[in-house]
């Protein structure tokens, strides 16, 4: 079959194209067909919680997230395109009203909590997006209403219970067939969980879980993944080490899970560096015979050095921040950089998807007490900005949401990722493609100061006439009347030229695609 070497030759933010030849030293990107990562891929997303203290007129806040609030998510998800959809919520914030006098939970769904969450299932069901549910932890952990009893232990056959019969309400009652998979008990590995990095309690409610799913016949519906293991930190404690999770979780219940999840924190130098791809391929490669998805449950940035010390000094000066649990980088264009350098290592380790740390800052506070003062600022907006602080500003798309948007976008599930056969040796610049029926997208971030030539090309032969040119620095990221990404150029490419000719300008990320994101 005879195959297309697309070429275009182009400045960016000119209408000038460069005449630059093959054969001047400037090193080539290709990306051949024959050079694809082995691994199921599901597409990008995001942690979207149902705003528990805005929920309902009993909630810290009061019933803030109003029809209008989810109608102005709606629209921003609708440009987002996640592909998946963590939902993490807690019972005793929704259905659990405690324990009778026999010890038996008390289950009420007739409540404002469960309908909100239905706001956000809704969309989720309406645009075929995959849902992976939970619960943070266990009821009695997580109680905000210490009066309730509660059920402390993940393999309390209670609790078991209560899963179930919640997952048949939402999933057969109320139709939410979007509820894909279900994850049990966040981070169960560190200190800060209800399990306290107990893997037998962790392990055995696992497998009861899985069990009581088989038995209600729900399995069809939504599978168990683990173990969600946080894996830069190790229980100060327990002898059982973070990765031990992940490797104990492929070997010992690789049977009855159905996608592999950990959550990575990673810092400036493990990812500027290149090295992030090292460290998390070894536990692609463990769960590889499995041939099921390995995904980034939770992704986000936290720095180290001079950048963890301006991050806490930010903290402390906003008077809304949680200090030791937000990341104020959210609002430079450099942590967009980084996550998507973060999400393209992933990729070329094996990992089909990275759910971002997260979508909104009005989701959480610190311990999710509800203080005003204490947000968890970590996401693309606050939705709630000018309602709970009387600042419009904090509801402007920050300039992450842009990378994430295009990486959600341009990359559609069940794409072929394709690592690039490179010359040009050079640990401050990474890359990936990804092809998917006539859909072709390459991605490039430069992590240097100094700006940086390449000739792209590909041996795919289904590219249409016309690519799109979507670039992210710090200067010049094109946005729509709603801030959110659209192309810079289109391109046309000319196959006796041989590559496409790129100039990607310090610390940036561009993306050449078949895909119009508007």
């Amino acid at each position: 079959m005879y195959r297309i070497i697309f070429s275009l030759l182009f400045f960016f933010n000119t209408n000038v194209f460069c005449q630059e030849k093959i054969g001047n030293n400037i090193p080539e990107i290709s990306f051949l067909e024959d050079n694809t990562i082995d691994a199921p891929f599901i597409g990008h997303g995001v942690q979207w919680s149902a705003y528990p203290h805005a929920d309902s007129d009993t909630a810290e806040w009061g019933l803030l997230m109003t029809d209008d609030k989810w109608k102005e998510l709606y629209k921003r998800l609708d440009y987002l395109q996640p592909h998946i959809i963590r939902v993490m919520d807690v019972a005793s914030w929704r259905y659990y009203k405690g324990l009778d006098t026999e010890g038996v939970p008390i289950i009420d769904y007739n409540t404002q909590e469960v309908r909100s969450l239905y706001k956000l299932l809704d969309y989720c069901q309406h645009k075929n997006i995959k849902v992976l549910f939970g619960e943070w932890g266990t009821p009695g952990f997580w109680n905000k209403d210490k009066s309730i009893p509660g059920i402390y232990r993940a393999d309390d056959d209670r609790w078991i219970s209560m899963i179930i019969g919640y997952l048949k309400h939402l999933i057969i009652d109320k139709g939410y067939t979007c509820i894909a998979y279900y994850n049990l008990v966040n981070e169960p590995n560190g200190f800060w969980a209800s399990t306290d990095g107990d893997w037998d309690q962790w392990s055995k409610g696992f497998l009861k879980l899985d069990a009581a799913l088989r038995k209600n016949d729900l399995l069809k519906y939504v599978k168990l993944v683990g173990p969600d293991a946080v894996v830069q930190w190790d229980h100060p404690t327990h002898p059982k080490k973070a990765l031990d999770w992940v490797y104990s979780t492929i070997h010992e219940l690789g049977s009855v899970n159905a996608m592999f999840d950990i959550h990575m924190y990673a810092d400036q130098q493990l990812v500027r560096t290149g090295n992030l791809e090292q460290f998390l391929s070894p536990m692609h490669e463990a769960a590889k015979d499995k041939k099921k998805p390995f995904i980034l449950g939770e992704l986000g940035m936290k720095y180290t050095g001079e950048l963890a010390v301006e991050n806490k000094k930010r903290g402390k000066a906003d008077p809304q921040a949680g200090a030791d649990d937000s990341s104020m980088f959210v609002y430079d264009y450099f942590y967009g950089v980084d996550m998507a350098d973060a999400t393209i290592q992933s990729m070329l380790a094996g990992f089909g998807s990275a759910i971002a740390w997260d979508l909104d800052d009005a989701m959480h506070t610190v311990d999710d007490k509800g203080d005003k003062t204490q947000l968890k600022k970590w996401g693309m907006w606050n939705i709630l900005g000018e309602e709970l602080y009387n600042n419009p500003k904090d509801l402007v798309p920050r300039p992450w949401s842009y990378v994430w948007t295009l990486l959600c976008n341009l990359l559609p599930p069940d794409s072929i990722i394709i690592k690039a056969k490179s010359s040009l040796n050079d640990k401050s610049v990474r890359c990936v493609a990804a092809k998917k029926d006539i859909d072709f997208t390459a991605i490039v971030v430069n992590q240097s100061k100094q700006l940086k030539k390449y000739y792209l090309r590909t041996d795919v032969d289904t590219l249409p006439e016309k690519l799109y040119l979507y670039e992210y620095s710090e200067n010049y990221r094109p946005v729509n009347k709603d801030n959110f990404p659209v192309y810079s150029k289109v391109l046309k490419y000319k196959s006796t030229e041989g590559g496409i000719y790129l100039e990607i300008k310090p610390n940036s990320v561009v993306f050449v695609s078949t895909i119009l994101v508007n």
